[in-house]
């Protein structure tokens, strides 16, 4: 319950953030979420929220589902390849946090996924995906969808998202979206929910302190 009730405070700021960025267009320094009883700043412990079956389209034109996110760790951000500051600002800190997780804690880090889901299906096509994330350097993969797919995994996070009503075939719109990152467990559960501002300095040394306090034989309740 107590994982729960953090779980829906975080999903709450999650919405006004993204009505925020409806609005405003840019997002707002946030107050992170503390998890009661974690070892780890930002980590959820002993209770992690499951994900279930979702079904998104990835850059290789196959299906992202639910068991795409078990059996490795993966950082999940949500935006669209048109947006001009927060996205590509954050999967360059997220390239640079691969790095240094290489860099300092060996290859096996090399398994860690990032994962760019688009809300924005009408425009981000699997060609359009495939190209974006070619700019940021390996251990990307891009996934997208109709609407319906995109909230099957959206929904499930409590990320907000919004697109600009717009005349059928027009390319000049504006998305609204949230600015979280979501670390996600090789058991496909919500480790953490990682507020902005980002830095990939910040974002690598929190996830080794997860590895190290989970190599000393603490599980998830």
């Amino acid at each position: 319950m107590r994982f729960k009730f953090r779980i829906l405070i975080a999903g709450a700021g999650t919405l006004l953030i993204g009505l925020y960025l409806q609005l405003f267009g840019f997002n707002p320094p946030l107050v992170k979420v503390e998890p009661a009883a974690s070892p780890v700043e930002g980590f959820f412990w002993p209770d992690q929220m499951q994900l279930h079956q979702f079904g998104l389209i990835d850059h290789e034109n196959r299906k992202f589902d639910q068991p795409r996110l078990s059996g490795h760790w993966s950082f999940v951000f949500f935006g669209y390849t048109h947006c001009p500051d927060i996205c590509p600002v954050t999967m360059n800190i997220l390239r640079q946090a691969r790095e240094k997780l290489l860099r300092d804690a060996g290859p096996d880090m090399d398994q860690v996924a990032l994962v760019f889901v688009s809300v924005d299906g009408e425009r981000d096509t699997p060609d359009r995906l495939r190209d974006y994330i070619a700019f940021f350097g390996e251990g990307f993969t891009a996934a997208s969808g109709t609407k319906a797919q995109i909230d099957s995994l959206a929904t499930q996070l409590g990320v907000a998202w919004s697109i600009d009503e717009h005349a059928e075939g027009q390319q000049d719109y504006l998305v609204g979206h949230s600015g979280a990152i979501f670390l996600i467990s090789p058991q496909a559960t919500v480790a953490s929910i990682w507020q902005p501002p980002h830095e990939a300095d910040e974002i690598a040394d929190r996830f080794m302190q997860i590895q190290e306090f989970l190599r000393n034989g603490n599980q998830p309740g």
